[in-house]
């Protein structure tokens, strides 16, 4: 190859290797001025904040009353419920003392107190106390509010490489790297060419030193806000935040609670059942047709007596049976003609003829007249329905006119104070081990009283019987209504009693 030729290739490559090298280096101080922001400032892909600042807010309770007085508009808000039941106390006189201001809370419509006075817009803490009187309840209460300084924080001005000179003599000491770098690419022969590169790297860092100089109060841009921390959240360590706000709207109450030796309880499926020594059933005993008695059909919910007549129950036969009653009613009416007249001739030849032989005569009348009654009767058979115990109609099954069967269930009475419950135990212990038991309704709770359990097992479950305690305003319950039945064991064990409307079950029970 040509010796000029390959001259000039070599002086080519040393141009790249220097042009490469050049850019390294400026691209090097390019990022460390952008990097001059300061400690903890890289905002490039920064997400907004999710929970900002919350209202400054003092807290206070004693056995009758709990205070939360919370900073809001430059007023100071206060909450006041009872401190048992958490339930809001939107009558009562809150006499405010704040610092040296002194004055009445005013009642508001949603039910809090407003306090207004010029000290919470000093930041800074400051002494409350408050009398509140609510009927014969008086409580005094007190707490110190603590008013954060708005401006405190966010204040760049004492950091060294936040300060907008270090900035500015940073970019003088990298512009005149940058030259003398030229320089010495200027004084070989082979890179002169770079020197105009040189040139453009001052200019690249003296850019990128003018971006970093953000100087005193650090503008952001279009910041995300930061989200008010006066809604409900949940903690870090765990607990949950829900503030006198969302209280109300939620109606929170609550209960105090001790921790003592209680009853292990078990929860059984059961259901509702008459009581049968306290219920009956009505059925006929023939095929009929149904008529209404003296009185009419019973209604379901009527409350009837023992031995009341509740309907009528006409006997219906075929035709064949008919003809077959009608007959027999006519050979049986025939014999006893023929029975009379024999009779009568005995009669006559009384002293004659034996008198075993007049008897028998009479005794066969007799018995052909009864048979004519039996038979004569079966062809119109009327059988009267009676309720066979005193309670209510819980079931009806008939209108008038209407054809039924025999043992076909008419009517179901039960007496709605004398009811039973069936409850499964899947635990043969629990037989021997129950202290009590209850039903839980949406109306309330219904004592029961254990009467046995069966020793046979039904679907894989021991059935127990339970009665319903009769008392004073029982409520009410109907047959075959699904319960849960709640046991106390004799077993104890330490805990808390809380109502059941307090506890929720999540997906895992």
């Amino acid at each position: 190859m040509n010796y000029f030729v390959k001259k000039s290739l070599l002086a080519g490559v040393y141009r790249a290797r220097a042009a490469i090298k050049f850019i390294a280096v400026t691209l090097t101080f390019a990022w460390g001025m952008n990097a001059f922001a300061g400690p903890g400032h890289d905002h490039g892909d920064e997400p907004a904040q999710a929970a900002g600042a919350a209202s400054p807010r003092m807290s206070s309770h004693s056995d009758l009353f709990e205070l939360v007085a919370m900073v809001d508009k430059s007023q100071l808000v206060i909450y006041l419920d009872r401190y048992g039941s958490n339930e809001p106390v939107i009558s009562a006189k809150i006499e405010v003392e704040a610092g040296s201001a002194k004055g009445f809370a005013e009642p508001q419509p949603d039910g809090t107190y407003v306090f207004k006075t010029e000290l919470l817009a000093k930041p800074g803490s400051i002494p409350l106390s408050f009398t509140v009187s609510d009927g014969k309840d008086t409580d005094l209460l007190a707490g110190d509010l603590v008013i954060p300084d708005a401006h405190a924080g966010h204040d760049h001005s004492d950091s060294l490489l936040g300060s907008a000179w270090v900035k500015g003599l940073a970019a003088a000491i990298a512009a005149v790297l940058a030259v003398v770098f030229g320089w010495v690419l200027w004084r070989k022969k082979r890179a002169r060419p770079a020197f105009s590169l040189a040139a453009l790297g001052i200019l690249i860092v003296a850019i990128a030193a003018t971006d970093a100089q953000a100087g005193p109060g650090h503008d952001h841009g279009d910041e995300a806000p930061a989200a008010s921390s006066n809604a409900p959240k949940r903690q870090s360590d765990g607990s949950v935040f829900l503030p006198k706000t969302s209280q109300r709207l939620l109606a929170v109450r609550t209960l105090p609670v001790e921790q003592s030796s209680l009853p292990k309880t078990v929860e059984l499926a059961g259901r509702v059942i008459a009581d049968p020594n306290a219920g009956g059933k009505v059925q006929p005993t023939q095929a009929g047709r149904i008529e209404a008695s003296a009185n009419g059909l019973p209604t379901l919910g009527q409350a009837v007596r023992k031995g009341q007549v509740l309907a009528v129950v006409r006997s219906s036969v075929s035709a064949i049976e008919r003809a077959n009653q009608t007959a027999a009613s006519l050979d049986t009416q025939g014999g006893i003609e023929l029975a009379k007249k024999r009779l009568a001739r005995l009669d006559q030849l009384e002293g004659t003829v034996p008198q075993k032989d007049i008897e028998t005569a009479r005794a066969e009348l007799q018995s052909l007249q009864q048979r004519g009654k039996a038979i004569s009767g079966s062809v119109a058979a009327v059988e009267t329905l009676v309720a066979p115990v005193s309670g209510v109609i819980a079931v009806i099954n008939v209108v008038a006119g209407q054809v039924v069967d025999a043992r076909e269930l008419l009517f179901e009475i039960v007496d709605p104070s004398r009811l039973s419950v069936e409850a499964s135990a899947f635990d043969a212990t629990v037989i021997s081990n129950i202290a009590s038991a209850s039903i839980a309704t949406p109306q309330g709770s219904v004592a029961l009283q254990f009467t046995g359990a069966g020793r046979t097992l039904r679907e894989g479950a021991i059935p127990l019987l339970f009665r319903t305690v009769p008392g004073k305003g029982a409520l009410p319950l109907a047959v075959n209504q699904p319960v849960k039945v709640t046991v106390q064991t004799k077993e104890l064990i330490k805990g808390f009693a809380v109502p059941t409307a307090a506890v929720v079950k999540n997906a895992s029970n």
